[in-house]
């Protein structure tokens, strides 16, 4: 793939936000505050395009969220709070073991999976936590 402006721009605005998980409006509208005048829908494209090259990786939350984040080539999963839009990564051996196994048991080779829990984080049980957030690291 040729390192073209938009391109090479979204990349780096990744490798500066490297854990956060983000949607591709946000990902416009916080390039767009240094007026570098880059279209939506140019965002929307440079994403598949860094997606289709495993630079980048996108996770559907269940709430029709598409979010995209740096694609470290490292297995991990996500927890999704539902009411502050808060995201946890979690890494578990265990897991990834338990998946292996159902995988060779249905002699399935995996190409991908994904796994999100979805749910209340501690502090909007409690009431405290702000509205709607987009990463929690």
């Amino acid at each position: 793939m040729r390192p073209t402006f938009p391109r090479v721009l979204v990349l780096e605005f990744f490798q500066e936000h490297a854990h956060e998980h983000l949607a591709a409006e946000a990902v416009y509208l916080r390039l767009n505050e240094d007026s570098r005048n880059m279209s939506l829908a140019t965002v929307y494209r440079v994403l598949a395009q860094l997606v289709d090259t495993r630079l980048l990786s996108n996770v559907a939350f269940g709430d029709g969220r598409m979010v995209y984040e740096l694609d470290d080539g490292n297995p991990h999963d996500h927890i999704v709070c539902n009411a502050c839009g808060g995201v946890q990564e979690f890494f578990d051996a265990e897991i990834e073991a338990r998946q292996q196994a159902v995988a060779e048991q249905f002699e399935f080779a995996v190409s991908g999976r994904r796994l999100v829990l979805a749910g209340l984080c501690v502090e909007c049980r409690k009431g405290s936590a702000p509205a709607r957030r987009t990463v929690r690291k």
